[in-house]
């Protein structure tokens, strides 16, 4: 997991920059949180995985705009831990 102050740091660099704090970061995490349980359980992660897309898609168009970026990947969150 990245350190707080380098997470603070990548998160500036969005356009409009995205706090920590923001809503649609929270929501980020909480969903890619789900899915790692449920993957850890044993459980089915399909739900977990559309509630992952749903809140990188909001989280994409909030902070790097709606243009379609192809080859762009949002699961990169191991990277970002």
């Amino acid at each position: 997991m990245l350190p707080p102050a380098r997470l603070a740091d990548l998160l500036t660099t969005f356009d409009p920059s995205a706090a920590p704090t923001a809503p649609e970061w929270a929501d980020l995490c909480s969903a890619l949180d789900a899915y790692d349980q449920a993957a850890q359980f044993g459980l089915s992660t399909e739900e977990a995985r559309n509630q992952v897309d749903i809140a990188a898609m909001i989280f994409h168009v909030r902070y790097r705009g709606a243009e379609h970026r192809p080859g762009r990947c949002v699961h990169e969150r191991r990277a970002a831990r």
